[in-house]
């Protein structure tokens, strides 16, 4: 038995060694005075110690590739890459990673030239960053973004490996609506998405099971949309939406442009039920929107923009938000007044999406010409608000010249995700950025893919993209079981007396194609 199992483990590793072919030797190897291009960009970035490979492409001309990734004494990891295509072996990668936290890591590449001679292009180095980033991302995936977007479902990826799976989807191909899925505190155990259609409702997912509230009660016109769970875990800030869209038809591109015509912030108190508002931020006058609870769960920061005549496309340029914040007790359900924080209106820009820092001390947001829906507007980008000192900075290591949107925290404060249709103008892509003890933000990185030329042919957009913390135990088959039960009706015990659809000084045709 044991000359049998000497010469099974002897024919193992003989096939281990026949499918990983032996590294060319590039010791004799030129070098030259230049950069090797690769694809993704993946130079000079912070990555997380727990990050998936980095595999890329090697965008220079050679009969041969040779990739070497090493950080100080770890063992280097070396790969043949024949055809320029590098996809890196995990648990090497995994074992370097950890070696080199808090150090850089370099690679060397190596091409083989038409005369058979082996130059060096000059390294590329990288940062392994202390902290790790939540494993786990949660997004819906979208066909193209033109005049009509097909919503394919809500799916999860891990980020250490590129393994991903659906959530929630309809198998059958019909549409339906999944929106505005959002955890607390980066729990995968404890977060709501919205439904809509004919099976509408507001699922509520939470210690392994699942609850569906109907959270449209007069006067609201609409069921709640964004939101943002109180640190305390028992309360959600949100808002009702109504977008008003339009599709130009001028120069080579359709896409749409939208505009929130309405929209009023609430606090739904999951375990009694209730919504709760006030007059302040439930009325006529003002658009709310996008909201978020400080750290310390005192106030709720949304963004607020006036109301105004919308007729044809030229009018959305008028429509600016402002970033706002309103206190609340959620012990005696007690609102204050909704306060200015950024007149950005008066800057000339419309701010959108603004999650606070865990530490309380920044605001995160995007800064577009004109309204909250920052996706097709090149003049999107991520800024910085610093609430000791109230300046705003545009990070610009992060942004770029095309539309950057949806930027969101990991749990610990220290990497963002958002997303960027920096790639092709047209499909938004995943990407992270390091936060360090500073306050500095570094370059941005786009989500690794097992395929390097994955983005290539890639013709779908990610959207509404969150970090958290692990998978999502609860399965796809519980969560559609779930989504067939009946909705129970929320209580709305104290409405404003506010003609709820629209101001009649501005009424108007709703626009053709109009949702969220």
């Amino acid at each position: 038995m044991k000359r049998i199992a000497l010469i099974a483990c002897l024919l193992v590793a003989v096939l281990i060694t026949a499918s990983y072919p032996s590294v060319p030797d590039v010791s004799s190897a030129k070098g030259v005075d230049a950069s090797p291009r690769i694809d993704p960009d993946y130079t000079s970035v912070v990555i997380p110690p727990n990050i998936a490979p980095l595999n890329f492409r090697i965008k220079e001309s050679g009969l041969d590739f040779v990739v070497k990734i090493s950080s100080g004494n770890a063992p280097a990891i070396e790969i043949h890459c024949p055809d320029g295509t590098c996809r890196i072996p995990l648990t090497a990668w995994r074992k370097l990673l950890t070696a080199a936290k808090g150090k850089e890591i370099h690679f060397d590449v190596y091409a083989k030239r038409e005369a058979g001679t082996w130059v060096q292009f000059k390294r590329l180095s990288n940062t392994v960053a202390p902290e790790p980033i939540d494993s786990y991302i949660v997004y819906r995936m979208l066909s193209p973004n033109r005049a009509y977007s097909r919503i394919k479902g809500i799916f999860q990826r891990d980020l250490e490996t590129f393994e991903s799976s659906a959530l929630v989807t309809r198998r059958d191909g019909t549409f339906t609506c999944f929106n505005c899925h959002t955890f607390y505190q980066n729990n995968p155990d404890k977060f709501i998405y919205h439904m809509r259609g004919n099976l509408a409702g507001m699922m509520v997912v939470a210690d392994g099971e699942m609850r569906k509230i109907n959270t449209k009660q007069d006067p609201m016109f609409r069921p709640l949309a964004y939101a943002s769970w109180h640190p305390g875990g028992r309360h959600l800030a949100a808002t009702l939406n109504m977008f008003h869209a339009f599709w130009p038809a001028t120069g080579e591109r359709q896409d749409f442009e939208a505009v929130e015509k309405r929209g009023d912030l609430v606090v739904y108190a999951g375990e009694k039920n209730p919504i709760h508002t006030t007059r302040e931020v439930f009325e006529n006058t003002y658009i709310e929107t996008h909201p978020c609870w400080s750290a310390d769960g005192r106030h709720i920061y949304f963004v607020r923009g006036k109301d105004r005549p919308l007729r044809v496309d030229s009018d959305i340029a008028a429509f600016k938000f402002d970033l706002m914040r309103i206190s609340y007790d959620v012990e005696t359900g007690v609102w204050g007044t909704p306060e200015m924080v950024k007149a950005y209106s008066k800057l000339g820009s419309s701010c959108s999406f603004p999650r606070a820092s865990r530490c309380g001390r920044y605001i995160l947001h995007i800064l577009a010409d004109q309204t909250t829906y920052p996706i097709h507007q090149n003049s999107s980008d991520l800024y910085l608000l610093d609430l000791r000192t109230m300046e705003h900075t545009r990070l610009g290591q992060a942004s770029s010249d095309l539309s950057e949107s949806y930027p969101r925290w990991s749990s610990n404060g220290r990497w963002f995700s958002f997303l960027s249709n920096r790639r092709d103008g047209v499909s938004a892509l995943p990407y992270f950025a390091y936060f360090d003890a500073q306050g500095r933000t570094h370059k941005a990185f786009v989500l690794p893919q097992d395929d390097p030329a994955y983005y290539d042919t890639f013709i779908d957009t990610y959207n509404a993209l969150e970090l958290v913390k692990s998978k999502v135990r609860m399965s796809e088959s519980e969560l559609a079981r779930g989504m067939q039960q009946e909705a129970v009706d929320a209580k709305f015990p104290d409405p404003p007396a506010v003609e709820a659809h629209t101001d009649s000084t501005q009424k108007q045709a709703p626009t053709p194609g109009g949702h969220y």
